[in-house]
């Protein structure tokens, strides 16, 4: 809060517009700070008094400390995507009482899905959680765009007739399923010609 103060008492000088505010009260974070902001949801942040309340929520020394071991407890969620286990994952860290990369790495790890980015961390280690964040990036963006398009294609899909071999019903526009006899190809007997 000794922060905000004295950033609040700076924009006071110049009189910056909130949205301004915003970025250049995020340009002064550093550290943990800097990794909460990253792992923010999109949008989340309406205003600068919204950010101020999230950012003394965030960091109030009310926050009880964990120990790094309970970080093997937080696991990714079935439909959890992994923009949102990578944030909850940090706010735990942020938590945890005696800090450590390589346990952080690994307890991340352990919780998240198998999947592509498990494969790839499995292939080439990560040694820090900022390693993990950006190479974590390029498949954030892919689960984002795949969810977007598989929302396109669900909303772009006309309703199609299920058989297509079933003629409509004459006598009430409804759809009959046909007899297993009637949907057989016909065979005619050949017939033999006496010339």
């Amino acid at each position: 809060m000794e922060h905000v103060t004295a950033f609040n008492n700076r924009m006071a000088v110049v009189g910056a517009a909130d949205s301004l505010k915003c970025k250049l009260l995020a340009g002064t974070f550093t550290d943990a700070t800097l990794q909460w902001y990253i792992n923010l949801p999109r949008f989340s942040i309406i205003s600068y008094h919204n950010m101020i309340r999230k950012l003394s929520q965030q960091f109030s020394a009310s926050h009880h400390k964990v120990s790094s071991n309970n970080l093997f407890n937080v696991r990714q969620g079935h439909s959890e995507s992994l923009r949102n286990y990578l944030a909850r994952f940090n706010e735990f860290t942020i938590k945890v009482s005696n800090p450590n990369q390589e346990l952080f790495v690994g307890a991340f790890q352990n919780g998240l899905r198998a999947g592509q980015f498990n494969e790839s961390l499995s292939q080439k280690l990560a040694d820090s959680m900022e390693e993990i964040i950006s190479r974590a990036e390029c498949y954030i963006k892919g689960e984002e765009t795949n969810a977007e398009k598989r929302a396109r294609d669900v909303k772009e899909k006309s309703p199609e007739r299920k058989h297509y071999d079933i003629p409509p019903s004459r006598d009430r526009g409804t759809f009959k399923r046909q007899p297993e006899w009637e949907r057989q190809p016909r065979r005619y007997a050949q017939s033999t010609s006496l010339l």
